[in-house]
C-alpha cells in the first residue's frame, strides 16, 4: 500500500484509473441496453435487468462527474473515506445483475464471460488496494456460486472450482501488478534522490551549503533580466576572511572548515531571501549578488554580515586586527552591458582597497 505524503492517508487507486473504471461500467451497461439480442437468440433485456443497468450507469456517471469536478486526488478527504462503500455498492449491483441474467437466460457460460469482462478492469484499477478489489469482486463470484449451488439444488464441483480459480487469478494478477507498481515506485524514488544529489553537487558548495561558483553565472543572468523595466540596481559584494591562512596555521584545517561553515551561516542570516543570493567563490572568499534600490541598502547588508560574524565570536589568535574573526568586503554596482567578469574584477578592486586600508571594513 502506498502512502500519500501530503495527507498520510493510504493511496487506494489513481484518479485516472478510477475514472477509466467508471467509464467502462457505463459503456458495458450501455452495450447491454443497445445490443441486438435477437442475433444471439436472446430476448430483449427484461425490466429488472434494465433497472439494474440503469442503477449502475447512474451511480457510475454521478461518481465520474464528482471525480472530475472536485479536481483533487480521490485519495484525499471525504471522497477517500466513502470510496470503499461506493465500490461495494457497484459490486453488489453487478452481482445482482448477473444473478438475474443467469436466472432469466439460463446461460451461466455467458454470465461467466461477462463477469470476467467486469472483473478485468476492476483488477487493473484496484490492484493497489486489496480491500477495494475484495469488496468489488467477492459479490460477483458469490452470486455465481449461489445460482449454481443453491438455486439449482445441486452441487457442481467444476463450477465451484471455477469460481475459486477466478478469485485466485484475480488476486494473483493483483499481486503481480502490485509488485510491478512497487518496483516502479522504488525506481522513481531512487531516480529522484539521484537527481537531487546531482543538482546539489552541480549548484551547491559541498562544505558550506552555499551556491557554488558555477551557479554564479546563472544567477547573474537572472538578476540582469529582472532589472529590465524597473528602477532596481544590481550590486555585488565580494568578501574575504581576514588572515584566514593564519587561522588555519593556528587552529588547523579541520577548524578552518568549521570556521567557513560558521561564516557562511552568518552571511545567509544577513541576507534578504527574496532578492539576495550568497556564493562560495573559492577558498575563504564569498560573493553576494543583491538587487537593491540604492547603495545604502547594500551597505546595510554588509554591516549585518559584519555584525553577525562579530556576534559569532570566532576566536582568531593569528589576526593582526582583532582577537576574533573579521571579514573585509568590496562592493561594485553593475552597469548596463557589463559582463560578470568585469563586475567581479571591480568588486575585487574594492576588496583590495578594504584590505589595504586596514581590513575589517567595507569599501565601495
Amino acid at each position: 500500500m502506498d502512502i500519500n505524503h501530503s495527507t498520510g492517508e493510504n493511496v487506494i487507486t489513481s484518479t485516472k484509473g478510477y475514472m477509466w473504471f467508471l467509464s467502462l461500467n457505463i459503456i458495458f451497461c450501455a452495450w447491454l441496453f443497445l445490443r441486438d439480442t435477437h442475433h444471439n437468440g436472446l430476448e430483449s433485456l427484461p425490466l429488472v435487468l434494465q433497472i439494474l443497468c440503469g442503477c449502475i450507469m447512474s451511480l457510475s456517471l454521478i461518481n465520474l462527474i464528482v471525480t472530475v469536478n472536485i479536481k483533487k486526488n480521490i485519495n484525499e478527504g471525504f471522497y477517500h473515506k466513502i470510496l470503499p462503500a461506493i465500490v461495494l455498492v457497484l459490486g453488489l449491483l453487478w452481482a445482482v445483475l448477473f444473478f438475474n441474467f443467469t436466472l432469466y437466460y439460463q446461460s451461466p457460460l455467458i454470465t461467466l464471460m461477462m463477469t470476467i469482462m467486469v472483473l478485468l478492469p476492476a483488477t487493473i484499477t484496484f490492484f493497489i488496494s486489496g480491500r477495494l478489489l475484495f469488496l468489488f469482486s467477492t459479490p460477483l463470484v458469490l452470486s455465481l456460486l449461489y445460482v449454481e449451488v443453491f438455486l439449482k439444488h445441486n452441487f457442481s464441483l467444476p463450477q465451484f472450482i471455477g469460481a475459486i480459480i477466478m478469485l485466485l487469478v484475480i488476486y494473483s494478477a493483483r499481486y503481480i501488478l502490485l509488485e510491478w507498481y512497487q518496483r516502479v515506485q522504488r525506481s522513481e524514488y531512487e531516480k529522484n534522490i539521484l537527481i537531487k544529489k546531482l543538482v546539489q553537487q552541480a549548484h551547491y558548495d559541498a562544505l558550506t551549503g552555499l551556491f557554488n561558483r558555477l551557479s554564479l553565472t546563472r544567477f547573474f543572468e537572472e538578476c540582469v533580466s529582472s532589472l529590465s523595466g524597473n528602477k532596481k540596481k544590481l550590486f555585488m559584494i565580494v568578501m574575504d576572511i581576514d588572515f584566514f591562512k593564519q587561522y588555519n596555521d593556528v587552529y588547523g584545517h579541520v577548524a578552518g572548515d568549521k570556521c567557513l561553515i560558521k561564516v557562511s551561516q552568518c552571511i545567509e542570516k544577513s541576507l534578504r531571501k527574496e532578492s539576495d543570493s550568497a556564493f562560495r567563490f573559492g577558498g575563504e572568499e564569498f560573493v553576494v549578488l543583491t538587487v537593491c534600490d540604492d547603495i545604502s541598502q547594500v551597505k546595510a547588508i554588509s554591516h549585518r554580515i559584519q555584525q553577525n560574524i562579530a556576534h559569532a565570536h570566532i576566536l582568531h589568535k593569528g589576526s593582526d586586527v582583532s582577537s576574533v574573526l573579521t571579514i573585509s568586503q568590496g562592493i561594485a554596482q553593475w552597469q548596463e552591458g557589463m559582463a560578470l567578469e568585469a563586475l567581479v574584477e571591480q568588486a575585487d578592486q574594492q576588496l583590495y582597497k578594504a584590505k589595504k586600508n586596514g581590513r575589517n571594513r567595507v569599501c565601495f
